[in-house]
């Protein structure tokens, strides 16, 4: 069987103070474009075929966790496209997700999507991965309950306005943080921050919500860019700065035309730039590539990508 799983854009946090009884919460979409295909049979031996040691030694990990807990079979397992690691598309919930959830289905243990996360250790501080697994779309989470091992609670899960576009931002030179950097930035933040978590909360309500569930493109760009600058102060001391040096000279660009609804996904470096329509991101992507020209920003690329309404999906026809 062959599993495909879409890639994911997290678009910011809610609430960072562990001190209280929930915390975390987030919000992010399921994008088209970037997936994990990987397929998976029977076998007398464990074999793992791909070209990338880091998924080959994750995958072996991973099969030797079920091996022990569930004594599953050997199998192949068959890496054939991958997301991009570390540079803000998820790629780590969605390929440890994508494994479990194969060597589930293949020796047929009743264990659930949100069994499989926890049992990996994945969804600890967002939720978004995880239900742009099972259900893709744009989804919120209130995060984690204090003192359990649950999953961030989902609040929402809402179908993407199809004629919303999105542009990717990529920098091959632009910094990405995972594993233990990651961890310390987390540490980083106190509750001196405590105004702008409250108005995460206010602006997810008041613009975000209120412009994906009435189409009202405006209202939504807003909503993001205020908790995408919220972000910003809070992780990089200044509203207005990300990971990539060239990102940030891109929207600095588009904040001199008044343009909202950007901002980067997770840690980065990936930017993307939302658009109301194909129309106007013809336009803005357009205009981009000449600023980028013209700058000498060499290493950016441009991707154009639209919101998945649909996670994970599964084939049979390879048994």
């Amino acid at each position: 069987m062959k599993l495909f799983s879409p890639a994911r854009i997290h678009l910011g946090f809610l609430e960072l103070d562990q001190t209280l009884p929930r915390f975390f919460g987030s919000v992010g979409l399921t994008v088209s474009n970037f997936c994990f295909e990987v397929q998976i049979s029977k076998s007398k031996n464990l074999n793992i075929v791909t070209e990338h040691k880091n998924l080959k030694k994750k995958t072996l990990e991973i099969f030797l966790k079920f091996k022990k807990k569930y004594n599953v079979n050997f199998c192949k397992i068959n890496i054939k496209k991958i997301i991009p690691s570390h540079v803000g598309l998820g790629s780590g919930t969605q390929f440890s997700l994508t494994i479990g959830y194969l060597i589930s289905k293949l020796n047929n243990l009743n264990i659930s999507i949100d069994e499989i996360a926890i049992f990996l250790n994945r969804g600890n501080r967002s939720g978004i991965g995880v239900q742009s697994f099972k259900q893709g779309g744009f989804t919120i989470d209130i995060g984690k309950k204090k003192g359990t091992n649950n999953l961030p609670l989902k609040l929402m899960n809402i179908k993407w306005p199809q004629d919303w576009k999105i542009i990717l931002l990529f920098d091959l030179k632009g910094e990405n943080i995972f594993g233990e950097n990651e961890a310390n930035k987390f540490k980083d933040v106190n509750k001196r921050y405590r105004s702008k978590f409250n108005y995460n909360y206010s602006t997810l309500f008041l613009k975000i919500l209120p412009g994906i569930m009435e189409k009202d493109f405006k209202s939504f760009a807003e909503g993001i860019q205020l908790i995408q600058n919220n972000m910003s102060e809070i992780f990089y001391k200044n509203s207005k700065k990300f990971s990539s040096k060239n990102i940030n000279h891109i929207f600095d660009y588009l904040r001199n035309k008044k343009i909202m609804g950007f901002g980067q996904s997770s840690w980065g470096p990936t930017g993307f730039i939302f658009c109301e329509n194909s129309k106007k991101r013809n336009q803005l992507l357009n205009s981009i590539e000449k600023y980028i020209t013209l700058k000498k920003l060499n290493g950016v690329n441009l991707v154009r990508v639209n919101g998945r309404n649909k996670g994970k999906f599964l084939t049979k026809d390879c048994l």
